[in-house]
Formats: C-alpha cells, sequence, structure tokens
C-alpha cells in the first residue's frame, strides 16, 4: 500500500524526547537505535540517529550505507545519492552491488539526469547478465532520462495542476484520492486520531484511514474518517465502489506488510465486510472497479505469484463479494519491476497505472495504456505536469469531464521531515473542450466541401520529417517508443553544434548543412503543424482519414535493424499526433470520437532498400556517413498519401 512511509512511531518520539540525554551517547549506540527504527518501519528516524552516528565515526562503509537506505526510505533523494557514491566507490560492487543502481534512481529523482545517465551505463556495464533486473532498468532508466528531459522542455501547458489546501492535506501523508457517488472526495490519510478537544491522541502508531471531504465554494470541509466497518484500528486504504454503488471495496492489512481486498455491502447498516481476496504472506491491494467490455471489472495491485515482478496489476470479474477468473494483465503494462494503483477510464477503456520501472522522469511515473479484450497497448508516459523526478501515483481521470486526481510527494507537497518526505493530494483539470458541431447531412454540396479538404491536405504533401542517426531510442531493436516527433526534432536540433564540429575543417558543408536542417528539418516540422490544423478540421467533420506514412534510413546499419529504427520514427510521430494540441486528435486516433471521424496510420518501413546507394555507409567516415548532408536527407519518414 503506496504511503505508508511516514507513520510516527515510538522511534520518532523517543527521539524528540531525549535529543539532550543521548548527546554523549556513542555511535554504536546510535547504530543499534536506528536498526531497531529501521525494523519498525520508521526510516526518517532512523536516519536521524544513523546521521548522529556518522557524525561520531564518519568513515565505516557499513554505516554510510545504512545512512543511505534509510534517506532513500524516507525519500531524502539528495542525502541517499550522497551516501551511495560514497559507498560504491569504496565497495566496487563486492557487498552491495545494488549501491550504483541506488545511486541512478537517487540522481534522477533529484533531477541531475545527466549525471544518472552515466550512472546507469556504468551500472549495465558492470552487469554480468545483460538481460536481468539491473540490466534491463538500467536501459529504461537511461531512456527516462532523456524523456524526463525532453518532456520538461515540453509540458502540457493546457491542464491545470492544483495542490490540495489544508485541511484536506496535511503534514502527514494524503493518498489514493478519488471521487465517489455522492460527488464527496475520498481519500487515505495517516494523520492521527483525535479526541473530543481536537487534540491529537497520544500514540505510537499511526494507522491509515479513509476519509471523506466535500467542497463547497471553493472551501473544503474538515474530512471526516468513515465508520468502524471500515477503519477498524487497523491500516485501511484504496476506497473505491462497484459501478451501482452499492459495493465500497478497500485494503485492510491483515498482517505486516501484508493486505487483503475487502468489501462493504453499503445497503447493509450493520455490515462488517467482508473478504474479496487475501493471499497470505502477499499484499492485494488498490482495488479499483469499472466496467470493461460489459463486465464488472475488479482492477488491483499484488505480488502474488504469477505476475512478472514485485507489484502488477490484476484483474478479475467481480460480483459483490465473490472475484472470478483473476489474471495479471503480463506485459508491456506489467515488468520486473513495480506496476500500482490501477485505475480504468471506462469511456474509453484507457488503462491509468503509475510505474518505477519503466522509462520515466525518477521514482514511479504515471502511465497510461489502451486497454482491449485480447491486451493491453504500449504504456504511454503522460509527461509533465503530470510526473516529477518524486513519486507520482493514484491517478483517478474522468475524461468526460477533462478532471482528475493524483498523488505526488514532489516539491510543494506539505512535509515536516524533508521536502519530498511525504504524499499529498493533487487535482488536476482541462479546460472545457469546444463543442464539435454535428456533421451536416451527406448531400453532394458536403462531399464536395469534404473533397476540398482533402485536397488542401494532399496538396501539403509529402511531409518530410528528419532524424539525428540511429534517434529515437538508439542501439535498440525495439519497434516502439515512448518518444514523440517533437522530442525528437528537440535533441536533433540541439546536435547542431556537433555537425559544425564535424564539417569544422570545411565550413562550405556546414553552411550546407544549417541550410538544410533550417528548409528541410524545421520547415517540413512547421508544415507538419499546418497540416494537423487541417487534418482536425477534417476530422471534425466525422471523416474516416487513413495517412500512408513511409520509414526511410541512412544505410549506416543493417537494413533489418534499419526497419525497426523506421517503425520506432513513425511511432514517434502518432505519438506526436497523439499528443499535440492538448490530445484532440487522440479520440480519432482511438476510435472513440463522438462524431464517428477516425484516423489511421499505416506504417510501411523500407530499411536500407531504398537508401541512396552514394550516401557513405562507413563506419571509419563518420563526417560523411552521419553528419553529411546525404545522409541526413535519409534519416526520415515520409507522410506521402491521405485517403
Amino acid at each position: 500500500m503506496q504511503g505508508r512511509r511516514h507513520i510516527h512511531t515510538l522511534a520518532t518520539v523517543v527521539l524528540a524526547l531525549t535529543v539532550r540525554a543521548v548527546l554523549a551517547q556513542s555511535a554504536e549506540q546510535f547504530t543499534t537505535w536506528g536498526d531497531k527504527a529501521m525494523a519498525l518501519g520508521e526510516h526518517y528516524g532512523a536516519s536521524r540517529y544513523y546521521g548522529e552516528a556518522l557524525g561520531k565515526t564518519s568513515g565505516l562503509m557499513e554505516l554510510q550505507w545504512k545512512y543511505a537506505e534509510a534517506c532513500r526510505l524516507s525519500n531524502q533523494y539528495g542525502e541517499a545519492a550522497l551516501f551511495y557514491d560514497k559507498v560504491q566507490k569504496k565497495d566496487h560492487a563486492r557487498k552491495h552491488p545494488e549501491a550504483l543502481r541506488w545511486l541512478a534512481e537517487m540522481q534522477m529523482s533529484t533531477g541531475e539526469y545527466d549525471e544518472a545517465a552515466k550512472t546507469w551505463a556504468k551500472a549495465k556495464q558492470r552487469e554480468r547478465d545483460k538481460k536481468g533486473f539491473t540490466a534491463q532498468r538500467a536501459d529504461n532508466g537511461m531512456d527516462g532520462c532523456k524523456l524526463a528531459k525532453a518532456m520538461a522542455a515540453d509540458p502540457d501547458r493546457l491542464v491545470t495542476i492544483e495542490h490540495l489546501p489544508m485541511p484536506v492535506n496535511s503534514f502527514s501523508s494524503e493518498f489514493g484520492g478519488r471521487t465517489g457517488p455522492d460527488s464527496a472526495l475520498y481519500f487515505t490519510s495517516l494523520r492521527g486520531e483525535v479526541n473530543a478537544d481536537g487534540e491529537v491522541k497520544d500514540t505510537t502508531n499511526y494507522h491509515a484511514r479513509i476519509f471523506k471531504a466535500t467542497e463547497q465554494g471553493g472551501k473544503w470541509s474538515e474530512p471526516a474518517a468513515l465508520p468502524a466497518n471500515v477503519n477498524n484500528g487497523r491500516s485501511n486504504a484504496n476506497g473505491t465502489w462497484s459501478t451501482d454503488g452499492k459495493w465500497f471495496y478497500f485494503s485492510r492489512e491483515e498482517a505486516p506488510g501484508e493486505f487483503s481486498i475487502r468489501a462493504v455491502d453499503l445497503q447493509q447498516a450493520n455490515d462488517t465486510g467482508k473478504v474479496v481476496l487475501r493471499m497470505p504472506g502477499y499484499t492485494v491491494t488498490q482495488p479499483m472497479v469499472a466496467d470493461f467490455e460489459n463486465t464488472e471489472t475488479l482492477f488491483f495491485a499484488s505480488n502474488m505469484p504469477g505476475g512478472a515482478g514485485s507489484m502488477d496489476i490484476w484483474s478479475g470479474r467481480i460480483a459483490g463479494a465473490e472475484l472470478f477468473d483473476r489474471k495479471p494483465l503480463g506485459p508491456p503494462v506489467n515488468t520486473p519491476g513495480n506496476e500500482v494503483t490501477p485505475y480504468l477510464d471506462a469511456t474509453d477503456n484507457t488503462l491509468y497505472f503509475s510505474s518505477d520501472f519503466l522509462p520515466g522522469m525518477g521514482g514511479y511515473d504515471l502511465f497510461k495504456s489502451l486497454l482491449e479484450h485480447n491486451g493491453a497497448g504500449q504504456p504511454v508516459n503522460l509527461g509533465v505536469p503530470f510526473n516529477s523526478e518524486a513519486n507520482d501515483l493514484y491517478p483517478a481521470v474522468d475524461a468526460t469531464s477533462g478532471t482528475g486526481w493524483f498523488t505526488s510527494n514532489r516539491k510543494g507537497a506539505f512535509a515536516e521531515e524533508g521536502e519530498t518526505c511525504c504524499n499529498d493530494l493533487f487535482r488536476f483539470s482541462y479546460p472545457h473542450a469546444a463543442v464539435v458541431e454535428v456533421p451536416k447531412p451527406d448531400t453532394a454540396e458536403v462531399r464536395a466541401e469534404q473533397e476540398q479538404r482533402l485536397t488542401s491536405l494532399r496538396e501539403k504533401l509529402p511531409i518530410r520529417l528528419y532524424f539525428h542517426n540511429d534517434e529515437p531510442d538508439p542501439r535498440s531493436w525495439d519497434t516502439t517508443t515512448t518518444l514523440d516527433y517533437a522530442q525528437t526534432f528537440r535533441s536533433y536540433a540541439a546536435k547542431r553544434a556537433e555537425y559544425d564540429s564535424a564539417w569544422k575543417a570545411k565550413p562550405g558543408d556546414t553552411t550546407a548543412f544549417d541550410a538544410f536542417f533550417t528548409r528541410q528539418v524545421e520547415g517540413n516540422f512547421n508544415l507538419l503543424n499546418d497540416f494537423i490544423t487541417l487534418l482536425k478540421s477534417a476530422l471534425d467533420e466525422g471523416q474516416h482519414i487513413t495517412l500512408q506514412v513511409r520509414g526511410y534510413a541512412s544505410p549506416l546499419a543493417k537494413s533489418d535493424y534499419n526497419k525497426n529504427l523506421s517503425l520506432r520514427r513513425i511511432e514517434s510521430l502518432v505519438h506526436y499526433l497523439e499528443r499535440t494540441n492538448g490530445g484532440a486528435l487522440l479520440p480519432y486516433l482511438n476510435g472513440t470520437a463522438s462524431n464517428g471521424g477516425t484516423l489511421t496510420v499505416v506504417k510501411s518501413p523500407f530499411g536500407k532498400s531504398t537508401a541512396n546507394p552514394d550516401v557513405s555507409d562507413r563506419l571509419d567516415d563518420l563526417r560523411n556517413s552521419v553528419y553529411g548532408v546525404g545522409a541526413a536527407k535519409e534519416r526520415r519518414i515520409e507522410i506521402e498519401e491521405v485517403r
């Protein structure tokens, strides 16, 4: 259950009450107290104890390791990175081979993407199993560093992100916000219980509880904890409802580190709940119920056997408190890492979730994937400002209204134990979409207007979109990518100095490349954006449009490799169509537009077979085979036909 990282336990209380008394204690005593705090799950308190011990004996590698671990687990990313670096330099992967991996993770969580990319490359180089977990995560980490920089440079400027105020958020941890059937906000919090005088009870162990709050006139009510049939004195979290509002589902801690999913019949006032799913020794948590393909479906996260990694997303048919046919979603959503907090928007069957393994900005990132009966589509990173260097979790999306919720411990959240210590609730909203006119009756005049619009589109063809050598996603045999064309264009533009440097001995060739970039690379990108404006107008009329896109590549690599590279390049165009103008074309691409319009992209990768035979393919002649204008002209895709 995400969020249970900052429960104030006896360790922190003892530290606060006895700070003067322990000043004279030895490093060994502080270390012992730190070990006890770690065993209790009080990672912040443990970091304080280990920090005191380091102040007395700073050079012990094992103590530095413990301090780094405590800082990581309490989201003190900068301190964790500093001490993982100390450990890996001393240890050389002998006792703590994972230090380099955690250093890279912490560097990403502090936004040090250039340094993180170098650390990931080093971690992969040291890894013997090139197909194992660490090597795969290193590849995704390096991709994530590139993606993070591109997304930060191109945020979604239409969306508004609101950090919810107090009393909804507090200095404790709040997470898992969702709108209930009564339009109230339901969420989980680790705030302490209060007595009749409004004072926090003196307790050594806070429990997660589910709360409800309402908003009126921009003002939030004081959150009220749900009754005892849900909040029973143990940790309870992650509330959701059946589609008819009869059943309330939530997760409950049955034993340390073990959660179950329970259901309460809201029509029975005295119902104390029923167990939907419990796996002793494992966790099943974060339930979400939606109508998927006319079936009431429970989505949840679990580390029980049968998944792809630590935590995976599962689904099953749900009827009241009975769960049937449960199974993991499988790849490409589930990975060897952690996939959690599923949420299905049933209006377009888009699954939203969080992952700490797929390429992202750091920690957990928010993703979406189109869910179909035969499986899930390739996950797409939601980008900035939804994602940050910290953890971003619990997406809850209402595509119809363009609003929703998510959870994050990003900078700006309320915190007493460091600026990224604790989760808070955030709300997002898009401006109301413009009303699309109902298509006119199918008359000869209307058909003529539609054909004229298609003619205007065809007049802009071919549109040639260019790429730097082996981009996107260099040295990969994948046929898909998470990048869009705007991101690859900016990456290409940033490398112009490399091209100038390659031709510094022949200034005339530098001038030739600059002219090519301005007229062809930039010119065609501008042409693409004009084309998209006309394309949307045609789709808003309800037209069914197919784009034929053909791929080309310079002859430096094998033909099969170039075909996969061309497919990645075409995929980057598809992502740009999905994301540009606030996702205005996405309903046409996924077939959910209310006016029936559709947009289909037909991919035709060609590889080296169509490359100009006069272009150099020699590895020892990079000035011509990579930086030459002839080679640059071959690294392209073309929108060549509109049907």
